[in-house]
């Protein structure tokens, strides 16, 4: 009977870790624009990020699929922020980009981070359906923001898959 005691325990030992985990693993990400795999037609687009709940940005970077810092406007707030808007201090040519960003979540008291692929065009190629260079695709009005069903790790991407290469 003891040992079924101490089993038990440490069952319930088990479950109150794996709980303890999932809360601290919360994503302050919600959506972006571009959002993840968008293709655009603009070289010049404006880059948003938005948060689900105030973050101390620490850090926000635009690289190119060589991992080349490119240089933006984006420049760190003092107070924690739920969003960025930043371009490029030059145009962007076709290729594969990642914005990256780094944080921290003071309300959950953890280190949060991710990134959003997209890829520019060359000007003759058209954009992406998904892309907000697309009026067609553009945000309406109410519309229910793109967030992570299921995995919380797609909410890095946009609430899409991965494109290869990037």
């Amino acid at each position: 009977m003891h040992s079924r005691s101490v089993i038990a325990a440490l069952a319930l030992l088990g479950l109150t870790a794996l709980a303890t985990t999932d809360a601290q693993a919360q994503c302050s990400f919600d959506q972006s624009a571009p959002n993840a795999g968008d293709v655009l037609a603009d070289p010049h687009p404006t880059m948003t990020l938005q948060f689900l709940f105030e973050i101390d940005l620490q850090k926000v970077r635009l690289l190119d699929e060589k991992f080349a810092e490119w240089p933006i406007d984006w420049v760190r707030s003092t107070n924690e922020v739920r969003t960025a808007e930043f371009r490029a201090t030059r145009a962007l040519p076709p290729g594969k980009y990642l914005i990256s960003w780094e944080g921290y979540v003071t309300v959950h008291s953890h280190p949060d981070g991710g990134s959003v692929n997209f890829t520019v065009a060359s000007a003759d190629a058209p954009a992406s359906p998904a892309s907000p260079a697309s009026p067609a695709a553009a945000p309406q009005a109410g519309a229910a923001p793109r967030s992570a069903q299921g995995s919380p790790y797609r909410a890095f991407l946009g609430a899409r898959e991965p494109q290869p290469g990037l």
